[in-house]
């Protein structure tokens, strides 16, 4: 079953939800730092017979954090419970794993009408002692180091917990029976963390200064099942639980177990949830500014700016940027700024689909999917994605107003090979190393041109740019992953400059 994803609008926060399925209404949660791409395997094995919803928390993945220095569970339990009002959804089946189950149990705790059945997998019951511990080294902050050296801690540091827990806590009795990570998962991992930056911290915390774990557990009223993975670094937090009411049951699990025991869960108490269909709950409440919308080719994320103006500008920024991070437009036009694919909340593209005419024609239906009666269009690209918007340009024809280019790339064939052969290797490896690689070519191409020589009069006189504007450039980088290259080389296959100068719309180029 395909699983779709969307910005659903909470208040004045856009809060990322993936979904799929239609029956009993299901809530997933994650875990600190991760978002709800770790729930992937739940969504696929419950939306057979399930409506499944698996938000980003506030503060992680693509959701808005909380307007709060340091919200607490109980304000992460009534942002779920804002949530379930801006879908619809009265009563739901509920799953948190650690972080997620402990904002769940609050949720069943405070709200327990809308609350047809509680499982948590892993809830965190931290003494005065273990709490003053991990509030003391286990979130320093995270801030971007001019060398990168922050990309190189954060890699140790999502590895060093799979063998000690507290994770900077090196003696023999903290630590862990786990096998050694996979590049690949340390590399996931990474990206959770990179996309909440320093807030990190503030989801994470949460449960570290929440001191009413046993009593929220001893005080439910839902039906529900407290479960501790044998594997889980929480597992003798089981024994902590003391007397529960009826219908609370608590009990350690094997890693196969906890699938059977939730399913037979929800089975037993799936006629009490709400009977729904996602994909209508989430176009009901979907936003406004911030859209997923599916192409035939992959997935593009756009951000729309200024709605209320007929004019519409479409931006598309430089590869391997962040898309919040393009300059600011004129007031007189709707501005509808681009994910390119792999980057931002673009996803589901495969190699063969990153062409300059496949990404106009994928642009082009995601422009008209949220504004459909747009006309007249006018186009703003930046560095690399000149190429998307040359074909986006051709292709609307007379509907095109104009196309500004900013720092456009035109490069002989030798300039061309030299630029593609300098671009980073996208596949993780053991030692975090391809981290340190992307940082290194995202400073070194704003201090030297990389399809030139590096010889003295080919430098731009410019500074080093800031290590927070790198850093959100190289997390953009290591999202796109191997579609990195692809885009370079289907925005490079282009001959920029003969092709737009046969177009009939004007053209202004800046650099």
């Amino acid at each position: 079953m395909q699983i779709h994803q969307q910005f659903v609008q909470v208040g004045e926060r856009r809060v990322f939800v993936r979904h799929a399925g239609q029956g009993p209404a299901v809530v997933l949660l994650h875990q600190s730092p991760q978002n709800s791409r770790s729930m992937l395997p739940w969504l696929a094995r419950l939306a057979p017979h399930y409506a499944v919803f698996a938000p980003d928390t506030p503060g992680f993945g693509a959701s808005d954090p909380l307007p709060l220095a340091q919200a607490t569970i109980p304000d992460f339990a009534r942002a779920l419970a804002r949530l379930l009002d801006a879908l619809g959804l009265d009563r739901v089946l509920l799953y948190g794993v650690h972080t997620g189950a402990v904002v769940a149990a609050r949720l069943a705790l405070e709200r327990p009408e809308r609350v047809a059945a509680l499982v948590c997998d892993g809830l965190a019951l931290f003494d005065a002692d273990e709490r003053c511990g991990l509030l003391d080294g286990y979130l320093p902050p995270f801030e971007p180091a001019w060398d990168g050296a922050h990309l190189l801690w954060l890699w140790a540091r999502l590895r060093e917990q799979n063998f000690f827990f507290p994770w900077h806590l090196h003696d023999a009795a903290h630590r862990l029976a786990y096998p050694m990570p996979s590049a690949e998962k340390l590399h996931a991992d990474v990206l959770d963390v990179l996309d909440a930056g320093d807030g990190y911290r503030v989801g994470y915390r949460a449960p570290f200064l929440y001191e009413q774990g046993i009593a929220t557990a001893s005080a439910l009223r839902v039906p529900a099942r407290l479960l501790y993975r044998d594997s889980d670094v929480l597992a003798a937090h089981l024994s902590r639980l003391g007397a529960l009411p009826d219908g609370v049951g608590a009990q350690q699990v094997t890693v196969d177990e906890l699938p059977v025991q939730t399913l037979a869960h929800f089975a037993a108490h799936a006629a009490a949830a709400s009977t729904v269909d996602t994909t209508h709950c989430v176009e009901q409440a979907q936003s406004a500014e911030r859209r997923v919308v599916a192409t035939p080719h992959g997935l593009l994320g756009v951000r729309i700016e200024q709605p209320q103006h007929e004019a519409i500008e479409i931006v598309l920024p430089d590869i391997g940027t962040a898309a919040g991070l393009v300059p600011a437009g004129t007031t007189d036009r709707c501005r509808i700024v681009v994910d390119l694919p792999g980057h931002g909340a673009s996803g589901g593209w495969l190699a063969q689909e990153v062409q300059a005419a496949a990404m106009a024609a994928a642009i082009e239906h995601a422009v008209l999917s949220v504004r459909p009666a747009a006309t007249a269009l006018h186009v703003r690209s930046y560095g690399g994605s000149a190429a998307f918007a040359l074909r986006l340009a051709q292709r609307l024809g007379p509907r095109c107003g104009s196309w500004t280019m900013h720092a456009a790339l035109a490069l002989r064939t030798d300039e061309r090979e030299r630029f593609l052969a300098s671009l980073p290797c996208a596949t993780s490896d053991a030692q975090g190393s391809h981290l340190i690689a992307a940082w290194n070519w995202a400073r070194q191409r704003a201090l030297f041109m990389p399809w030139a020589p590096a010889e003295r009069a080919a430098l731009p006189q410019t500074g080093a740019p800031s290590p927070w504007r790198l850093h959100a450039d190289v997390t953009e980088m290591l999202r796109a992953g191997g579609l990195l290259a692809e885009l370079w080389r289907a925005a490079l296959a282009v001959d920029v400059p003969t092709a737009s100068a046969e177009l009939h719309c004007p053209v202004a180029t800046v650099a």
